[in-house]
C-alpha cells in the first residue's frame, strides 16, 4: 500500500511538472541581417495641406521579420509615428502620412522618415529618408479677428503689422479677457476668410485650423486673459514658432475717484466714463458729486465715512459712468462678462435709483437706463437696485406696466424665465412660456417676463434680489 501512495505522488509531481509547461518551446533562429530598402516617392510638400508617400522594403534570410517602426520628423516636430507587424521573411508597403503645418517649420525644411526593422531575435536595422522638402503656407499678412460676426470685444477685427520677424497690433484698447482668431485673410465686415490658413487651438495647442473643426467644436477660438491688466493692448505672433504674447498697462487698484477728472467725456452723451480697477480691500475716496449720499452705486458701493466708499464686487476691472444731471455713479462689469458672473436685467417702468428718479426703460441694451446688470452676491444669487413705477398697460385688462426680464448676457440671447421663479414683496407675475393675452386678443405677449400682476399704481426705489438656489425673486423697498 505504501508504495502505491509512493507511486502515484510521484505521478502527480510529473503531471503537475508537465502542465506548468509551455505547450512548445520558441525556436531559436540565428542573429540574422534585416536589409532593408525604401524610397520617398514625394520630392515636395506644403506643409498643412499635402501629404508625403515613401515605399519600404524589408527582407530577411532565415531569421523571421518583427516589427517596423516609422516616425515622420519636421526639424523637431514629430508628426506621425507608427509600429506596424511585419511576418515572414519579406516585408513590403506602401505609406502615406499628412503633413501638418506647425511651429518651428522653416521654409525648405526637409520631411525626414525614420526607419527602424527588427526581426524576431532583436536585430535591427536603421534607414533615413530626407529626399522630401518642405514649403510653409504664405503668410505675408495676419489678422486678430473675433471668432464669430456677433462677438463685440473686437469690433470687425485688427490688421497686425510685419517687423521683420513677427506681426505685431498695437494701441488695441481690448478687454482684459478676449476670444479671437488669427487669419491671414479678414473681411471688413469681420468675417475670417476660412479659404486662407487661420490660426486657433486644437489638441490645446496654437494650430492651423479649418472652418470645419471649427464648426464642429474640435478646434476653439485663442482666449487671452489677464485679470492684472486693465486692457490687452499689444498682440505679437511669431509665425514660425507659433508663440503668442500679449500685454497691456498692468491695472492699479483705484483709491480715489474724481468723476470729474478720471472719468472722460463722452462725444454725443451727457455722461462721463471710464474703466476703472477696484479693489475690494481697498476704500475708495469720492470727489466732484453733488451729493454723494444719493450718488453712490447702490448695488457695488457701500458708504463708510464721509466721502468714503468700500467697493462690493469681485476684484477687476469695471465700467464707470457719471451722470451729471443726475449727480449718479453708475457702475458695472465690463461689456463681455456674462453669466453665471453677471446678469442683465432690461425691460419698462424701471429707471436709475438717482435721487430725483423717473423711469428710463426701454427694451435694449444701448443707453443707460435702459438696461441694469445684476451683481453677484452668492453662488446664484444676483441682485439689482432701481426705481420701479407701475401704473395702467393699455395692452392688458389686468397686468401693469412694469415688465422685464433678465438675461445671461448684455444682449439678446440667453435669458431666465419669469414663470419658474416665485415673487415676493409685489405683486408681480411671472409669466410661462405660453405668455399672455391683449386685450385685442393677440395670444403669447411677454412670454417668460418678470410682469406687474396689477395695474394699481406702486413706485419706489427697491432692491431685487434673483435667487437660483431657491428659485424667489424678492423686492426691498428703501425708500
Amino acid at each position: 500500500m505504501k508504495r502505491i501512495f509512493q507511486v502515484l505522488f510521484l505521478a502527480l509531481i510529473a503531471i503537475g511538472y508537465t502542465a506548468c509547461q509551455p505547450d512548445s518551446f520558441r525556436e531559436v533562429y540565428p542573429a540574422g541581417d534585416p536589409q532593408m530598402q525604401a524610397t520617398m516617392l514625394t520630392e515636395e510638400v506644403n506643409f498643412g495641406s499635402d501629404s508625403i508617400t515613401f515605399e519600404v522594403t524589408v527582407t530577411e534570410k532565415e531569421t523571421p521579420l518583427s516589427t517596423l517602426a516609422i516616425k515622420v520628423i519636421v526639424g523637431i516636430n514629430v508628426i506621425a509615428s507608427e509600429e506596424v507587424r511585419t511576418p515572414g521573411l519579406m516585408y513590403k508597403d506602401t505609406f502615406t502620412y499628412a503633413v501638418p503645418f506647425g511651429p518651428n517649420m522653416p521654409e525648405g525644411e526637409a520631411v525626414k522618415v525614420y526607419l527602424t526593422a527588427t526581426n524576431i531575435e532583436g536585430t535591427v536595422k536603421n534607414l533615413i529618408l530626407d529626399q522630401c522638402v518642405g514649403h510653409r503656407p504664405a503668410i505675408e499678412t495676419m489678422y486678430v479677428m473675433p471668432p464669430t460676426i456677433n462677438y463685440k470685444p473686437l469690433g470687425k477685427g485688427k490688421q497686425m503689422t510685419w517687423d521683420g520677424e513677427k506681426f505685431v497690433a498695437y494701441d488695441l484698447a481690448y478687454p482684459k479677457s478676449i476670444e479671437c482668431l488669427l487669419a491671414v485673410v479678414g473681411t471688413k465686415f469681420g468675417r475670417v476668410d476660412w479659404t486662407k490658413p487661420v490660426m486657433g487651438m486644437l489638441n490645446g495647442q496654437l494650430s492651423l485650423i479649418t472652418e470645419e473643426q471649427f464648426t464642429a467644436g474640435e478646434a476653439s477660438s485663442i482666449v487671452l486673459a489677464n485679470d492684472n491688466l486693465e486692457s490687452i493692448d499689444t498682440i505679437t505672433f511669431d509665425p514660425l514658432t507659433f508663440e503668442l504674447y500679449f500685454g497691456g498697462k498692468v491695472a492699479q487698484p483705484v483709491s480715489a475717484l474724481d468723476v470729474n477728472v478720471d472719468l472722460a467725456e463722452v462725444a454725443g452723451k451727457t455722461y462721463r466714463h471710464a474703466k476703472i480697477f477696484f479693489d475690494p480691500e481697498m476704500e475708495v475716496t469720492i470727489n466732484g458729486v453733488a451729493n454723494l449720499a444719493t450718488a453712490y452705486n447702490l448695488d457695488y458701493m457701500e458708504l463708510k465715512d464721509g466721502n468714503v466708499v468700500k467697493f462690493l464686487g469681485e476684484k477687476g476691472m469695471y465700467e464707470v459712468y457719471y451722470l451729471p444731471e443726475e449727480d449718479y455713479i453708475v457702475v458695472e462689469p465690463l461689456r463681455d462678462a456674462v453669466y453665471p458672473n453677471v446678469m442683465w436685467m432690461t425691460g419698462v417702468g424701471f429707471g436709475l435709483p438717482v435721487a430725483t428718479p423717473k423711469v428710463q426703460g426701454g427694451w435694449g441694451f444701448d443707453n443707460l437706463g435702459q438696461y441694469i446688470a445684476c451683481r453677484t452676491v452668492a453662488p446664484k444669487v444676483y441682485q439689482f437696485t432701481a426705481y420701479l413705477k407701475n401704473g395702467v398697460n393699455a395692452d392688458f385688462a389686468t397686468y401693469g406696466s412694469l415688465n422685464f426680464k433678465f438675461f445671461h448676457q448684455k444682449g439678446w440671447g440667453g435669458e431666465e424665465k419669469g414663470a419658474d421663479y416665485e415673487q415676493i414683496g409685489l405683486p408681480i407675475l411671472g409669466v410661462g412660456s405660453e405668455g399672455l393675452t391683449k386685450v385685442n386678443g393677440d395670444t403669447g405677449a411677454e412670454a417668460g417676463n418678470w410682469i406687474a400682476a396689477t395695474q394699481e399704481e406702486f413706485e419706489g426705489i427697491y432692491r431685487i434680489t434673483l435667487d437660483q438656489n431657491n428659485m424667489i425673486t424678492t423686492y426691498e423697498k428703501l425708500r
